[in-house]
């Protein structure tokens, strides 16, 4: 199984518009996950789309990009997307606030992404402050709270 041969099967069917495109779509997320590669996030990041047409569908890719706490933790996965944020945008900017937004709604996840942001690229911080404030920003009652924590846990 090649990553790259799977990875664009992603990329091209990520409008999600066909029955044989969510087909080919989930067949590769699930060829992707079969390679129990942490570093293949990055590959399941370029599947999001914004204009997809089946919000159902690519929500596979969320809980295929979490499943990969259940073998490496939450330090290495969350620092792997944490890297791939910049190939999301802007095209899948929406999909990445929805990432996020499930990140500041668990507790452990949003320390251990606090720690991991701390340490990144400061262009990969400027993303992921621009990305949380305007979730905060979006529903600051919901958000308001959790995004806080966040941010004063990176600036620590």
């Amino acid at each position: 199984m090649n990553i790259n041969n799977k990875t664009q099967e992603l990329i091209d069917n990520r409008l999600l518009r066909t029955h044989h495109e969510i087909q080919q779509f989930e067949q590769a997320i699930s060829s992707i996950l079969e390679m129990n590669e942490v570093d293949h996030i990055k590959n399941l990041c370029l599947g999001f789309e914004d204009a997809t047409e089946n919000d159902g569908v690519m929500f596979g890719l969320i809980h295929a990009i979490e499943s990969y706490d259940k073998t490496f933790g939450l330090e290495i996965p969350l620092k792997r997307l944490a890297e791939s944020l910049p190939n999301m945008l802007p095209h899948a900017q929406e999909w990445a606030k929805t990432l996020h937004r499930r990140l500041l709604n668990h507790d452990l996840a949003r320390r251990i992404y606090a720690e991991v942001i701390s340490s990144v690229d400061g262009s990969i911080q400027d993303i992921v402050f621009r990305l949380v404030n305007e979730i905060k920003n979006r529903n600051s009652q919901k958000f308001g709270t959790s995004v806080l924590d966040f941010v004063s846990l990176v600036k620590r």
